[in-house]
């Protein structure tokens, strides 16, 4: 089943099993026991003050009218939907809602009872999101203390307060504190987490009111404001939180593009080598841990835009679409320019040096060109295999015709003339500069997308085999260009002196002696 789905039964089911108690608890506790019927006490009813009750009631109608608001917006207009905060919200209404019908009507045991019982049900909620925040589970947070001594005190109250002795019921109390003062000081070693300085904030006020209460330092009603304000501000307060928290990184994760992704990689990675390369101390650790937890966080868990961004990358002109529903279809092209790149001496640079040397001078060296290639917006990166990279240009647009020629022809050779340029920047194995040799043609290909497990862009035709070819004979540190691309180039404006010599009697392999042009310095 999924997790999602299997999260919202259970907490559909643990809403539902509050909203049933007082039918289930009715025979077995409040019919039972003389505490819970009107005229058994000196302390019978919660608020006998005529006064202050009408007070606390509309406090009551404010608290949840503002809880009723706060929920719907998150249901209409919130982009996030935390299904434990609607059922926190939930239990927490109906638990209102009981203390404005009721009011009155039930004696002061009962109102601590239900108190209680709301604490039990909601309690374990914020501390489940409290914990998602963080990536922690409620046992990760100890909240099985504070679970256990709710449960204890909820079991035992009807017995203590009719059979146990002042004495006795001082013991438990102080037993149960103990309980809770234990969870809270466990809370301190997440104290680098989010919120967790709010989480202690909130237990600790419940406990001293509790305090207060067990040495009667106030009377019954206001022990009763002092929890209801306590309550309202602790449930409204984590749903803010807990809804700020969640939007910032819902807001983050759908904006996270392929390049963020790469970003959020290399972070974790510099991170990982740190890590190895000296030895860390505790304080640099949780600093560690938190940093990646947070980074983490970041990644979007559904991944369908980053798959469509990095098909529309490599599969352009809506290939990605029919990538997507199985299509065979291809698209051919007139006039298309193709470039392919070779490393001068880079088979012997592979044998003499390591294999990570070698892929992080690739990585250096296609990273720069992908660069470049990103300038242009009319040219298109195919592929790298090994040394090679190539190029093509103009893939993007419908035209089929060569009215877009001399616009492709001036932007792969701008292009190239900036490769031959930035390799130079390349720091080699051996210290030695690095020379590229470059080939370009121009003419018709067919451009799709071939085979089904792996989407690859492909192009093909012999457009592309001759300018695999004028790059493998080009001499090292030149562009080599066919005839028809010098054509082109003749009649195109670079914006700057770009010169030409012919070279006779070249030797294409499976195609034949020809005449190509060789770019001069730049």
């Amino acid at each position: 089943m999924n997790t999602l789905v299997y999260e919202i039964i259970k907490l559909f089911g643990f809403t539902l099993l509050y909203f049933q108690l007082d039918s289930l608890l009715k025979p077995f506790v409040f019919d039972k026991f003389e505490i819970f019927h009107l005229g058994q006490g000196p302390r019978e009813l919660v608020l006998y003050d005529e006064h202050i009750f009408p007070i606390i009631q509309s406090a009551n109608v404010f608290n949840l009218s503002i809880l009723c608001i706060f929920t719907v917006h998150l249901l209409v207009f919130s982009k996030i939907k935390k299904y434990a905060i609607f059922s926190m919200a939930s239990i927490y209404a109906k638990y209102i809602s009981n203390e404005i019908i009721l009011g009155n009507t039930i004696t002061l045991y009962e109102h601590d009872y239900r108190r209680i019982i709301m604490w039990l049900f909601t309690t374990p909620l914020i501390l489940k999101m409290y914990g998602d925040m963080n990536q922690l589970t409620l046992y990760d947070v100890n909240a099985q203390y504070h679970i256990l001594s709710n449960g204890i005190h909820i079991l035992v109250y009807p017995f203590c307060r009719v059979w146990l002795h002042q004495y006795a019921n001082t013991i438990l109390f102080l037993s149960l504190f103990l309980f809770e003062a234990y969870f809270i000081y466990r809370l301190f070693e997440f104290k680098q987490k989010r919120y967790t300085q709010f989480i202690i904030y909130i237990w600790t006020l419940f406990s001293f009111i509790a305090l207060l209460e067990e040495i009667s330092a106030f009377s019954a009603d206001e022990i009763y404001i002092f929890y209801m304000l306590s309550d309202m501000v602790a449930k409204l307060t984590i749903m803010i939180i807990v809804v700020d928290h969640e939007e910032q990184i819902y807001n983050i994760k759908t904006s996270v593009d392929l390049q963020s992704v790469s970003l959020l990689s290399a972070m974790k990675k510099s991170i990982k080598r740190f890590e190895g390369s000296t030895n860390i101390t505790p304080a640099c650790n949780r600093l560690i841990l938190q940093l990646n937890s947070k980074l983490s966080s970041f990644v979007p868990t559904d991944t369908t835009d980053l798959k469509l961004e990095l098909l529309k990358k490599i599969l352009p002109l809506e290939l990605e679409d029919r990538y997507l529903t199985n299509s065979k279809e291809y698209k051919t092209y007139e006039y298309v320019c193709v470039l392919f790149t070779d490393i001068v001496s880079y088979t012997e640079l592979a044998k003499a040096y390591p294999d990570d040397v070698i892929y992080k001078m690739l990585n250096d060296i296609y990273t720069r060109f992908d660069d470049i290639v990103l300038r242009y917006g009319n040219l298109q990166k195919i592929e790298t295999i090994g040394d090679a990279y190539m190029v093509v240009g103009d893939i993007f647009s419908n035209e089929v015709v060569d009215n877009g020629a001399h616009k492709r022809v001036r932007s792969i050779i701008l292009m190239a003339m900036e490769f031959m340029n930035e390799i130079r920047n390349v720091k080699s194995p051996n210290n030695k500069p690095l020379q590229l040799r470059i080939g370009i043609n121009i003419g018709k290909v067919i451009v799709g997308i071939l085979g089904v497990e792996i989407p690859r862009l492909c192009v093909i035709g012999n457009t592309v085999n001759v300018a695999a070819r004028l790059q493998t004979t080009a001499d090292p540190g030149t562009i080599q260009i066919s005839r028809h691309v010098y054509e082109i180039a003749q009649e195109t404006d670079f914006g700057r002196d770009v010169d030409f010599l012919a070279k006779e009697n070249v030797f294409l392999k499976n195609i034949g002696t020809t005449t190509t042009y060789i770019l001069g310095p730049n």
